[in-house]
């Protein structure tokens, strides 16, 4: 009986992880079957589509968290060089994350196209800027900056600096830049008798085959670990 609660739960976690790990994914079919059209090709007659075109601000800027460069979006992450973590000893524990984003303009060599990324559902496939700073080192100012106000963000405890390769904390930063050329995809509305890319997007500098590629990279490791608990989970079951 213990067993098979046990299985269970390893099954139920694994299912968890799994859903985790794939869910990325589902966008991908469509992205790679769709036609990369110019912006003003887009009408309100499809339901999603895939653009091209060089981002510009349509009005308000941001200050990227831990560069301080001028953006239209930012998706930040914090990661510390802990003992512990998923049963894997060294591994970069995840300290804090979060996201901002404005609308901007897509635009091709015909015209553009308005783009209103969700804030609840925005994630950048863009290249990251990583910020290293070790335990003993004394963080650059605009990230202490950045600790200073964010209350869940302690400095690093002292038991973790005194054991040698511990404690280092990588600063990942992905953002919009103006005047860079990304691919946009993701669903169409008309607003305000304007169509408008809208939505959970897709936003990359890459080509679709590079983001697609770069996707299941990322999925690889919590799909392998999703197995793993399934498989124990039946294993516990079946005993």
């Amino acid at each position: 009986m213990l067993l098979t609660v046990v299985g269970l739960v390893f099954i139920t976690l694994g299912l968890a992880i799994g859903w985790y790990g794939l869910r990325p994914l589902a966008v991908v079919p469509r992205v790679l079957s769709a036609s990369v059209q110019d912006p003003s090709a887009v009408t309100d007659d499809e339901s999603f589509a895939v653009c091209y075109g060089v981002v510009n601000e349509s009005g308000e800027t941001l200050s990227a968290p831990f560069t301080g460069v001028r953006c239209l979006g930012f998706e930040f992450e914090v990661t510390e060089r802990q003992p512990f973590g998923i049963g894997i000893p060294w591994l970069q524990a995840h300290l804090d994350d979060g996201v901002a984003t404005r609308p901007f303009s897509l635009d091709g060599p015909r015209g553009d196209l308005d783009v209103v990324p969700s804030p609840k559902r925005f994630v950048l496939d863009t290249e990251s800027t990583v910020v290293t700073v070790d335990a003993s080192e004394t963080p650059p100012e605009r990230i202490q900056r950045f600790i200073d106000v964010r209350d869940d963000l302690e400095p690093v405890a002292k038991w973790i600096r005194i054991v040698p390769g511990l404690g280092t904390r990588r600063y990942v930063e992905r953002r919009i830049d103006p005047g860079e050329e990304y691919l946009v995809a993701g669903p169409i509305e008309r607003r305000q008798h304007e169509v408008v890319l809208t939505g959970d997007l897709v936003i990359t500098d890459h080509t679709p085959k590079r983001f697609a590629s770069a996707r299941l990279r990322r999925a690889a490791f919590p799909t392998m670990i999703a197995v793993v608990f399934i498989t124990i989970g039946v294993g516990g079951i079946v005993i």
